[in-house]
């Protein structure tokens, strides 16, 4: 498998694990806990869309893993070496984000076990993309120097 349709496949998942957590986070009252000394409400939607929750990344790193899936599935390499390296930044928003997040949160009290899937989820797919997309942008640069295979 290609590592372009291999970053696809993995974002697109991520995009739905996203809409889970999202979801989840909202109904259970667990807003995130990253670097802030006040509670957040996460039962608005603004406070998601500026600052995410404990497991889920809030709406502009989430829109632009949209449009780079897009970039990534286009033939052209150039845009796919774009999307290539847009994805090693956002993997690395994504890890940093993931383990920001406290281990003990204060305000919430998630169960452990549901906490740490998340948490090992969000990182292990942030990961991904981040691998991901080096592979997808060194393959595109590859085959812009030798032309497609």
């Amino acid at each position: 498998m290609r590592p372009a349709r291999a970053l696809v496949l993995v974002s697109g998942l991520l995009l739905v694990y996203a809409l889970v957590a999202m979801v989840v986070a909202i109904t259970q009252d667990w807003p995130a806990e990253f670097s802030t000394t006040s509670a957040d409400d996460p039962e608005t939607v603004v406070q998601w869309i500026v600052r995410g929750s404990l497991i889920s990344a809030p709406l502009a790193p989430l829109v632009a893993q949209v449009v780079l899936t897009g970039l990534a599935l286009l033939e052209r390499p150039g845009w796919r070496v774009f999307a290539g390296i847009g994805f090693v930044l956002l993997g690395v928003v994504y890890v940093i984000g993931n383990l920001g997040e406290p281990l003990d949160p204060e305000r919430s009290d998630p169960p452990v076990i549901v906490y740490g899937a998340f948490r090992m989820i969000g990182v292990a797919g942030a990961l991904a993309l981040l691998v991901l997309g080096v592979l997808t942008a060194r393959s595109a640069i590859r085959e812009l120097r030798t032309g497609p295979r």
